[in-house]
């Protein structure tokens, strides 16, 4: 097996929206009332290429034996007045298929947002977490990452 991390390129962006709409599923499933699927396939192919092109942002992609199995998609923001944070790559989303779950794609894709984070100028990497992901929550832990924030959320209609 050959497990490659690489910044995305043109061409990429199709497998990459294939993965992103799993993601967006995923989070549907957990909470309805907080997620919604209102992304499409085309919509989501169209920003993530467009992001490999945006000088703050960055999409990474993990390959398994010549396949997309995995991508990271960030943004540095210098000063982030909405977190009161400077200096901050957010992991805006982070995904390896089912498929190629404990095979280290996910471990790389962290270490490559770290390598992003440092030639962005960032001094950290923050990220959200559904709260009932645990899987998840439990992986960034063993990566390194700490609790910062607790989203909340109030329903006033539905």
């Amino acid at each position: 097996m050959s497990l490659t991390v690489r910044r995305a390129k043109a061409g990429d962006e199709n497998r990459v929206a294939e993965l992103a709409m799993k993601l967006v599923d995923q989070h549907v499933a957990y909470d309805g009332r907080r997620f919604a699927r209102i992304a499409t396939i085309d919509r989501m192919a169209w920003f993530y290429g467009e992001q490999t092109k945006v000088e703050n942002a960055s999409v990474i992609v993990a390959e398994k034996d010549g396949e997309i199995v995995g991508f990271a998609y960030m943004y540095f923001e210098p000063v982030f007045y909405a977190e009161l944070a400077t200096k901050v790559l957010w992991l805006h989303d982070i995904f390896v298929d089912a498929s190629s779950r404990g095979s280290g794609a996910g471990k790389q894709l962290i270490e490559a947002v770290a390598s992003e984070a440092k030639r962005f100028g960032a001094n950290k990497v923050l990220l959200s977490v559904a709260a009932k992901n645990t899987a998840g929550r439990d992986f960034f832990e063993h990566a390194g990452f700490t609790t910062t924030m607790h989203e909340m959320m109030l329903i006033v209609s539905e």
